[in-house]
């Protein structure tokens, strides 16, 4: 599939070097490179899952995941200062012995999440024990379906997601033996890794 995307954008890049457009092509045209990218990032998902599936995804080794958290969190500074959201963290020690790879994309997730289905403004708390990482995020007031929550494709109407985060979230703590939650208290949507 990647190659056909990337002919698909090689030659909307040429495409656009040439004669200039009306303004309905090149609406359509920004279109067909927005549904391109979104079956890039689709395609890229899929075969993430398919790799932690099939434990194709190994190089693991220590991490320290308090100050891993930290830096993750500095480079979403930007993006929670625009939406508004604060954050808020008790952090204690905690190894981990885990693709810093496939631990990445596990907070990347967790955090994405909250941002993108917070309230502006909201906040974020982020809570890491010797025995699990938690996220806690305002959102919507009422609670998610929890059967479904982490199922592949599920996503509320008003997400731009494609419904892959959260599964593929729970299918690296499965690869790892965490177990990944979902609950609602307090008006807070929490999400507990528990390793």
């Amino acid at each position: 599939m990647m190659t056909p995307l990337a002919v698909i954008n090689s030659n909307l890049d040429t495409l656009l070097q040439t004669a200039g457009f009306s303004d309905q092509q090149g609406e359509l045209i920004e279109d067909i490179y927005f549904a391109v990218g979104r079956l890039s990032r689709l395609n890229h998902s899929l075969l993430l899952l398919a790799k932690i599936e099939n434990n194709i995804i190994k190089n693991e080794e220590q991490i320290s995941l308090r100050p891993f958290i930290e830096r993750k969190l500095r480079q979403f500074q930007e993006l929670l200062q625009s939406a508004e959201i604060e954050v808020s963290i008790d952090l204690k020690d905690k190894e981990l012995l885990m693709s810093k790879y496939l631990a990445d994309i596990l907070l990347n997730n967790l955090i994405s999440n909250a941002i993108r289905h917070n309230v502006k403004p909201g906040r974020i708390e982020v809570l890491l024990t010797v025995s699990q990482l938690i996220f806690k995020n305002t959102g919507i007031a009422m609670s998610l379906d929890g059967t479904r929550t982490f199922e592949r494709f599920n996503k509320t109407t008003s997400s731009e997601g494609m419904g892959l985060g959260l599964a593929i979230s729970r299918q690296i703590c499965q690869q790892y033996g965490f177990t990944i939650t979902y609950t609602y208290a307090d008006h807070l949507h929490v999400f507990s890794v528990v390793f």
